[in-house]
C-alpha cells in the first residue's frame, strides 16, 4: 500500500533529496507527503518518550534548567528530554510573570517550590485512564493535549527538505483503504431513546381540586387552603403522558439507588420561584394587576388567573420547570446505561393519557413561546453575521501584515495606550469591540434565558450578587493598597496553623483544611454509595475485597496489573478479579462465580444492544464499586498533598509570582473604579434579564429583546476601555507587552523555515540494516490510518452538522467565520495539523456521558477498530533522528 497524491510522486523540483548521507538512499525518493507524516511520526515518538518519562518522580533531575540538577550544568540543555529542555528553557522559563522577578526568586520558584511539589505527586498512586473509565481522566486529557499542542508546535518549526512544497502542495489521500475501511462498515445498532427520538415535555396541565388541611395559627385553628397540582405532559415513541414533580423526583431517586457512580453527573432540577408565568400583551397594561396577584394570598392568585382566562390571555405556568425536566431527560438519555434501563422505560411506558382542547391550548402557547426564543437567537446570529463580514475584511489586511511582520501584534496593542476612547481606534480594534459585545450579548441570552436550565444557573448568579460584598470591598480597594490585602489574604489562608499540644498530626493551612473538609465530605458520600452497592453484591465478597487491596498497593503493583491487561487491551477490571497479583486467591468454587461475572461482562460489552440491562447488571455493580473506591484512593492521596507542604508553598508562590504583579499594575489604574463599573453592570444585568425572563420574554418580539441585552453592553463597554488604557499607562515594567512579545516568539519560530530553512532542516539518517520494502509499507499505512481518523471525524462533524439544532449548528458556522479566509499555512502550519488538533476537543466530549449519544458511541467504536489495525512501526523507529534534533534546537536557541 502507497500513498498517493494528486501530484505526481516525484518530486517538485526533480532533484534528489539530500535528506540521507547516502546519495543512492531510498530516503531521497520519498515525497513531500512521506517526508512530512515520517517527520511527524518521528516526532510524536520522541514527544511521548519525553512525556513519560516526565511522569517519574526524577523527572526535574533529568530535565535540567530551569530545576536543579546533577546531571547537567545551567547552560546545558538537556540530551535525555531536548523537545522539553528546550520548551521550558525558551517559553516556560521566559513567561514575563515569572521573568518579572528576580532572578533569585525564580529560581526559588523552579528549583525549591515546584520541583519539590511534581516529585511528591509523581511519587503517589493517582489512577490512570485504565482505572477511570479508560479515557476520561483529567490527566490523560492534559497530556493528550500536551503532546499535540507540542506535536504541533515542533512540526511547525522543524522541516525537511520538502517541508516547504508540503504546505503548498494538494496532500495525499489513501490509495488503498481496503483493509481501513473494513471497520467502517456500519454495525446493526438496535433503536434506543437516543434514535427513536427525543422525550418531549410539551405542556402542562393544571388539575384542580379542594384539599382540607390542617393548618394551625395562633388566632385559627383550621382553614381550608385550596391547592394547585400540575401535571407534565410527555410526548415519547408517539404516545402522550403526563408525570407530577414528584414522579420525576421518585424516578432521580430510583436511578441514584440502580446507578450511584453514574448519576453523581447529573443535576436533578428544583422548582423555581415566580414560575406562575405572565401574561400576554393583552393584559401586559394591567401591570398593577400583576402585582397584587405576586403578592396576595393563594386564593387571591387563583382568582387573578381565572381573570386572566376570562380575558383569553397566555399564562405559562410551571414554564420554567418544564424547560428545566426537558433538559434533565435528554441528559438522562444520553446515558446507555440509564437509557435501556428498566426504571426509566417504565416511567415512559406509563400514565399515558389523551390530550384535551385545554391541553392543545396550552403546548400551542408554550410551543409560540420556544419559537419567539428561537426567533430572538436567529436576530442575533443575523446581528453577528453582519459584524463577522466587516471584521473578516478588516482581519484580512491585519493577517496579510502579521504573516510577515510578527511585531503587528505588538503595535495593535500599543494602541491601546494611545486612546481610552473605542470608537476612535482602528477599525480592526472596533469591529472586534462590537463583535465582542454581540457574542456577549448571545452568550447571556442562551445561559440566562433560552437553555432548559437557564433559571438555574442565572438564580445562581443572582444569590451569589446578592451575597457578595460589592461596598466593603470597593471601599477597601480605593483606601488600601490591593496588594497589601492580597498578601493579608494569602497569609490568612495560606499561614501554618499551630500544633496544639492536644491536636494529633500535622495540621497545616487554613486552606488545606477547607479543602480536607471538602474532600471528607466527598468521600462520606461515597462510602454511602459503596454500602448500597456492597449490598447488591452479596456473594461475590471475594471480588469486593480484591477490589479494596487494590486501591491500597504501590506505584509498582498497579504497573504490573496494568501490564498484565496488555496496557488497555484487556479490561482492567476483569483483570483485577482474576489476578494472581492480588489477594485473596481464588478457590475452585471461586471459578462459577467467575464465570457469571465473565457472562455478565461480555452482555455489557453489547452495549449497543443491551437486549436485557440486567444481564450485565453484576458486572456494572463490580465497576461502579471499584471506580468509586478508585475515587476515594485519589481524594485520600489529594488529602495527602493537601497535608504536605509542598503544595501550599507552591500556592503561596504561584500567587505571588503571577498574581501580585498584576493586582500592583490594577492598584496604578484606579482598580476601585473599575469595580464600582463591575458593581454597575451586574445590577443592571441582574434587572434586565431579570425582567426579559419574568416579563417581556412572553410578548416582546426578538428585536427588542435583542436590542435590551445590545443596549446593556453599550451602556458600559466604556468602562472597560478605559480600565483596559490605564493599565497599558501605568504598565511602567511592560509586563503586558513583554506577554504579547512572548507570545510573537512563537510566530517568529514558524517564519524561520521562510527565510533561512537550513537552520531548522534535519536530515533523515539511513540506518544499515533497515528493511526498505517494510519501512515504506510502514510508513504508508501509518499515513493512511492518520487520513482515515481524520475521514473519520469529517464524517462525524458533518453527521453532528446535520443531527443539531440549527439554531446551535449555526452559531458554531458564525464563531468559526471570525477569521474569514485565514489560512494557516500562510503561518507555516499544515491545515491538517491544525484539524487534528481540533479533534482533541472533540474527542473530550466524546467520552463525557452527559453528551453521548449514539453518534458519539458509533465513532468510539470506529477508532477502537481503527486503533486495533497494527501494521507496526519498527523500522520507522530504526531512524534516529534525536541527534537531529538537539542540533536544530542549539541552532534556534543561540
Amino acid at each position: 500500500m502507497r500513498l498517493v497524491e494528486e501530484t505526481p510522486p516525484d518530486r517538485p523540483n526533480g532533484t534528489p533529496s539530500s535528506s540521507s548521507s547516502s546519495p543512492s538512499s531510498f530516503l531521497s525518493h520519498l515525497t513531500a507527503s512521506q517526508e512530512h507524516f515520517l517527520k511527524k511520526f518521528l516526532l510524536e515518538e520522541e514527544l511521548s518518550k519525553e512525556l513519560h518519562a516526565f511522569s517519574n518522580p526524577n523527572c526535574c533531575e533529568i530535565l535540567g534548567y530551569p530545576f536543579r540538577s546533577t546531571t547537567y550544568l545551567p547552560t546545558q540543555p538537556s540530551k535525555d528530554l531536548p523537545l522539553l529542555s528546550f520548551y521550558f528553557r525558551h517559553f516556560l522559563a521566559t513567561f514575563p510573570f515569572i521573568t518579572n522577578n528576580s532572578p533569585t526568586a525564580q529560581q526559588d520558584f523552579w528549583q525549591h517550590t515546584l520541583q519539590p511539589f511534581i516529585e511528591s505527586f509523581n511519587s503517589k498512586p493517582i489512577s490512570g485512564s485504565q482505572e477511570r473509565e479508560e479515557h476520561v481522566t483529567k490527566r490523560r486529557q492534559v497530556n493528550k493535549k500536551l503532546l499535540s499542542g507540542l506535536l504541533l508546535f515542533y512540526n511547525s518549526v522543524i522541516i525537511t527538505d520538502q517541508e516547504l512544497a508540503y504546505l503548498s502542495d494538494t496532500h495525499l489521500k489513501p490509495s488503498d483503504t481496503g483493509k481501513i475501511d473494513k471497520f467502517q462498515k456500519k454495525k446493526r445498532v438496535v433503536p434506543g431513546l437516543n434514535q427513536l427520538g427525543k422525550i418531549k415535555v410539551l405542556g402542562v396541565r393544571k388539575i384542580k381540586g379542594e384539599q382540607e388541611q390542617k393548618q394551625r395559627s395562633w388566632m385559627i385553628s383550621f382553614r381550608k387552603v385550596r391547592r394547585s397540582n400540575y401535571q407534565f405532559i410527555l410526548e415519547f415513541d408517539n404516545a402522550c403522558l403526563v408525570k407530577t414533580y414528584h414522579q420525576f423526583s421518585a424516578l432521580h431517586n430510583d436511578l441514584k439507588k440502580q446507578f450511584p457512580g453514574i448519576m453523581s453527573e447529573i443535576t436533578f432540577p428544583r422548582k423555581h420561584k415566580n414560575d406562575d408565568g405572565w401574561a400576554d400583551a393583552d393584559v401586559s397594561a394591567n401591570a398593577s394587576v400583576y402585582g397584587s396577584r405576586h403578592s396576595g394570598s393563594v386564593s387571591e392568585k387563583s382568582d387573578m388567573e381565572s381573570d386572566i382566562v376570562r380575558l383569553n390571555s397566555k399564562v405559562l405556568v410551571r414554564e420554567k420547570l418544564r424547560l428545566a425536566l426537558q433538559g434533565y431527560l435528554s441528559a438522562l438519555i444520553k446515558i446507555p446505561e440509564v437509557e435501556h434501563s428498566a426504571v426509566l422505560l417504565k416511567f415512559l411506558s406509563t400514565d399515558k393519557t389523551k390530550l384535551t382542547a385545554e391541553d392543545d391550548a396550552d403546548i400551542e402557547q408554550r410551543l409560540e413561546h420556544e419559537e419567539i426564543m428561537r426567533q430572538t437567537q436567529v436576530e442575533f446570529q443575523q446581528q453577528t453575521t453582519k459584524i463577522m463580514l466587516q471584521l473578516t475584511q478588516d482581519f484580512d489586511d491585519f493577517k496579510a501584515k502579521m504573516v510577515m511582520n510578527p511585531d503587528m501584534i505588538s503595535s495593535l496593542f500599543a494602541e491601546l495606550g494611545a486612546n481610552p476612547d473605542i470608537k476612535q481606534l482602528s477599525p480592526v480594534l472596533q469591529t472586534f469591540n462590537e463583535w465582542c459585545k454581540v457574542e456577549i450579548a448571545a452568550t447571556i441570552y442562551q445561559t440566562f434565558v433560552s437553555q432548559d436550565n437557564s433559571q438555574e444557573w442565572f438564580n445562581k448568579v443572582k444569590k451569589f450578587h446578592r451575597l457578595f460584598p460589592y461596598g466593603i470591598l470597593y471601599q477597601m480597594l480605593r483606601v488600601i493598597n490591593p496588594t497589601t490585602i492580597i498578601s493579608k489574604v494569602i497569609n490568612l489562608f495560606l499561614v501554618e496553623l499551630p500544633s496544639w499540644p492536644w491536636s494529633s498530626g500535622h495540621r497545616g493551612s487554613l486552606l488545606s483544611m477547607i479543602f480536607i473538609m471538602l474532600l471528607n465530605e466527598d468521600l462520606s458520600d461515597f462510602r454511602k454509595e459503596l454500602v448500597d452497592l456492597e449490598d447488591k453484591l452479596d456473594g461475590y465478597e471475594v471480588y469486593v475485597e480484591r477490589i479494596q487491596n487494590y486501591t491500597t498497593l504501590l506505584v509498582d503493583a498497579i504497573n504490573t496489573i496494568r501490564d498484565e491487561a496488555g496496557g488497555g487491551e484487556d479490561d482492567m477490571l476483569m483483570t483485577i478479579l482474576s489476578t494472581k497479583v492480588l489477594s485473596p486467591a481464588l478457590t475452585q468454587e471461586d471459578a462459577r462465580t467467575l464465570e457469571e461475572i465473565e457472562t455478565s461482562y461480555q452482555h455489557y460489552q453489547e452495549i449497543s444492544e443491551k437486549k436485557d440491562l440486567a444481564e450485565s447488571e453484576l458486572y456494572m455493580n463490580l465497576k461502579q464499586y471499584w471506580q468509586i473506591q478508585v475515587r476515594c484512593r485519589d481524594k485520600d492521596l489529594i488529602k495527602q498533598l493537601w497535608q504536605e507542604p509542598e503544595l501550599t508553598e507552591l500556592i503561596k508562590k504561584f500567587l505571588t509570582i503571577f498574581y501580585q504583579p498584576l493586582i500592583t499594575i490594577f492598584a496604578k489604574s484606579d482598580i476601585h473604579i473599575a469595580f464600582r463599573g463591575l458593581q454597575r453592570f451586574m445590577d443592571d444585568l441582574v434587572a434586565t434579564v431579570s425582567k426579559i425572563n419574568e416579563e417581556e420574554i412572553y410578548y416582546l418580539d426578538t428585536f427588542d429583546i435583542y436590542n435590551k441585552l445590545k443596549a446593556l453592553l453599550d451602556r458600559h463597554e466604556s468602562v472597560i476601555w478605559e480600565f483596559i488604557h490605564k493599565i497599558y499607562v501605568k504598565d511602567d515594567q511592560h509586563l503586558f507587552l513583554h506577554l504579547v512579545q512572548w507570545f510573537e516568539k512563537f510566530l517568529t519560530l514558524m517564519r524561520i523555515k521562510f527565510i533561512e530553512p537550513e537552520m531548522v532542516k534535519i536530515h533523515l539518517p539511513t540506518p544499515p540494516d533497515i528493511n526498505e520494502g517494510l519501512f515504506l509499507r510502514q510508513l504508508d499505512a501509518h499515513a493512511n490510518k492518520t487520513i482515515a481518523r481524520r475521514k473519520l471525524f469529517k464524517e462525524y462533524l458533518e453527521a453532528k452538522a446535520n443531527a443539531q439544532d440549527q439554531i446551535d449548528a449555526d452559531w458554531e458556522d458564525i464563531n468559526n467565520q471570525i477569521f474569514g479566509n485565514a489560512d494557516a499555512s500562510e503561518f507555516g502550519v499544515a491545515n491538517e495539523d491544525i484539524e487534528e488538533f481540533n479533534h482533541l476537543n472533540w474527542e473530550d466530549d466524546l467520552h463525557d456521558l452527559t453528551k453521548q449519544t449514539n453518534l458519539e458511541i458509533e465513532l468510539i467504536q470506529k477508532l477502537h477498530d481503527l486503533d486495533k489495525l497494527n501494521y507496526g512501526t519498527d523500522e520507522l523507529l530504526k531512524l534516529d533522528v534525536k541527534p537531529e534534533f538537539i542540533r536544530v534546537l542549539s541552532n534556534i536557541g543561540k
